[in-house]
């Protein structure tokens, strides 16, 4: 994936719909559109999460994770990840270190104690990682670390397969609680994670993010006469007013009890 610099006016530019957890920007008479790459941190009460079907489409197998398996887990990232935005304007020998790195810092436990028993592979015919969820323990609790599949078999309910998994493995050891997290510009994680049911924890970035996405949409709508138009902005300046408030109420909260508490990047890096 490559960032985006479109020609354009400064007042097109103030006019252009924003993409949501991407960075704006202008000069030279280019709008300059480049994925962020903070992060959303979620959870979900394992005791919430209804049985999980744990079925994959035929020819694909799913077992638990061993060190064995790091070679095929960094293909299975490479062609899962070097696309993505994650990655963006990185050149492809850059990404292919990174995922090496990432995978051997996983077994090593640099990122906390790696879930084993409790990780699940699924592969295909040939033996090959078509998809991974990798799971860590910290003091927190279970972390899903790393969640891949090949684009190949994307929408399959594979990744829903594995994660149900390794949740029912989870529960049956007592715990209850499962953490993970995902790019703020990775729409498709944050859709995924909602379905499965986690739910975004207080995070004050997050919120200032969403107030400035939401007041460049209301000042975009502005002056506009199409009652579709209008409908529009009313609802956007109810979400503007909404995450103005949560905002201010992070800000406070962290006067109070300090930055770790409504920032989770600083608890949980």
């Amino acid at each position: 994936m490559r960032s985006l610099h479109v020609p354009m006016t400064r007042e097109e530019w103030e006019r252009m719909p924003w993409r949501f957890g991407w960075k704006h920007e202008y000069w030279d008479g280019h709008a300059h559109l480049t994925p962020r790459q903070d992060h959303v941190h979620v959870r979900v009460g394992l005791r919430s999460v209804p049985q999980v079907t744990t079925t994959v489409p035929a020819r694909l197998s799913v077992r638990p994770v061993s060190p064995a398996d790091a070679r095929g887990l960094v293909d299975a990232f490479i062609e899962a990840f070097e696309d993505g935005v994650e990655f963006c304007d990185w050149p492809a020998e850059k990404i292919h270190e990174h995922a090496r790195r990432n995978i051997a810092d996983y077994f090593a436990g640099r990122r906390g104690t790696p879930l084993l028993t409790v990780s699940r592979l699924a592969l295909d015919e040939e033996r090959r990682v078509v998809g991974a969820a990798l799971l860590i323990g910290r003091d927190a609790g279970a972390t899903l670390d790393l969640l891949m599949v090949h684009p190949g078999f994307l929408r399959r309910g594979i990744a829903r397969s594995l994660v149900g998994a390794a949740v029912e493995e989870l529960r049956a050891r007592g715990a209850t609680i499962l953490r993970s997290a995902h790019c703020v510009s990775n729409e498709g994680s944050a859709w995924w994670h909602r379905a499965f049911g986690f739910e975004e924890e207080p995070d004050l970035n997050l919120a200032r993010l969403r107030r400035a996405f939401y007041a460049h949409e209301v000042s975009r709508h502005e002056g506009l006469e199409q009652a579709e138009v209008r409908r529009e902005h009313a609802r956007l300046e109810f979400l503007y007013e909404l995450w103005s408030r949560r905002t201010e109420e992070l800000e406070e909260a962290a006067g109070r009890e300090g930055f770790e508490a409504v920032m989770p990047s600083l608890r949980y890096h």
